[in-house]
């Protein structure tokens, strides 16, 4: 008897609602041939308030294209048409085996839509090291203290698929780019690389919920001070990321990172593997982006012993990445 009561309770309170709608409709349209026909006033009000909305949602959209999430994995967004924003990243790489060791890693970029899926960047690379004793898994590493200008490269990511748009998001990647610094230990030296990508994005929950995957495939040719040629490595990179919206403007979120690197392009003659995984955090307002990840290496290989715990020659034991973006 209570659950049919109930439902009958809920039934009438519907019936209510849906006669108060339809009540509501009629009054509209009643206002709307009767009244505000005779009110220019008025109607040129409603006028500049369907334009008012309608432009805040496109800005709105605007603002979200190709915030990053994420400080290591990338989304498949691109910038409109026309479009600028300006991005800092900051990255600390901290602790090797044993003494002291901390390199920071600065990337200035400006970056441009071209088209509506093409998207152009430029960066300015930079590092400082600060060494003391410092000793990885095999390696030393030299004392140092200094900051220097590192190169620059150029990004250009193409969306094939839209996350929103369509059943997942596809975007690819390329990055010619050019160093002096080497970035695990802070030697001189001079590299061309091509660092290229597949990217994954999907959506659920009404896009509450974003994941990614990405897929990096770069071949680095290097040459120290003093070599005689230019030797040629490849590195692959399998990123993950998944981040929930908790509240407006605000996701949390998780990323993983597995690097290796092949010498002489062999396959068959991995270097090293290191595994990353950590939380990230992420607010989004209309003009501005800020994202924060803390990647601590969770297992490597070779380690101190070669057989697998953390790889410390050319990685750290900890990452942390700050990245902003601010819209032109």
């Amino acid at each position: 008897m209570r659950r049919t009561s109930a439902i009958a309770y809920f039934l009438r309170r519907w019936e209510r609602a849906r006669l108060a709608m339809q009540l509501g409709d009629k009054l509209s349209q009643a206002i709307d041939s009767e009244i505000l026909p005779n009110c220019e006033s008025i109607q040129r009000m409603r006028k500049s308030i369907s334009v008012m909305v309608g432009a805040l949602a496109a800005f709105a959209t605007v603002s979200r294209a190709d915030e990053n999430l994420f400080g290591y994995t990338y989304l498949s967004d691109t910038l409109p048409k026309g479009k600028w924003e300006v991005e800092q990243w900051t990255t600390g790489r901290i602790g090797k085996e044993s003494g002291r060791f901390l390199g920071m890693d600065f990337r200035t970029e400006i970056e441009t839509g071209l088209t509506d899926r093409l998207q152009a960047s430029l960066y300015l690379n930079s590092n400082y090291f600060y060494s003391k004793g410092a000793q990885g898994s095999s390696d030393s590493f030299a004392d140092k203290n200094y900051f220097g200008v590192s190169g620059t490269s150029a990004e250009f990511k193409y969306q094939i698929l839209s996350p929103v748009k369509d059943f997942i998001g596809l975007a690819l990647y390329l990055e010619p780019g050019y160093g002096t610094i080497e970035s695990s230990s802070g030697a001189k030296h001079h590299e061309y690389e091509l660092e290229s990508k597949i990217i994954l994005e999907k959506h659920w929950l009404e896009d509450a919920l974003i994941g990614t995957f990405n897929f990096t495939f770069e071949p680095e040719f290097q040459k120290g001070d003093g070599d005689t040629g230019y030797h040629t490595n490849l590195k692959m990179e399998w990123g993950t990321g998944l981040a929930y919206r908790v509240v407006t403007h605000w996701y949390a979120g998780f990323e993983t990172r597995t690097q290796t690197e092949f010498a002489d392009a062999n396959l068959d003659a991995s270097q090293f593997v290191a595994v990353f995984a950590g939380p990230a955090i992420h607010y989004g307002a209309q003009r501005w982006w800020a994202t924060l990840t803390v990647l601590p290496q969770v297992w490597g290989w070779p380690d101190t012993t070669g057989t697998g715990g953390l790889h410390l020659d050319d990685h750290e034991r900890l990452e942390v990445r700050l990245k902003a973006g601010f819209n032109l």
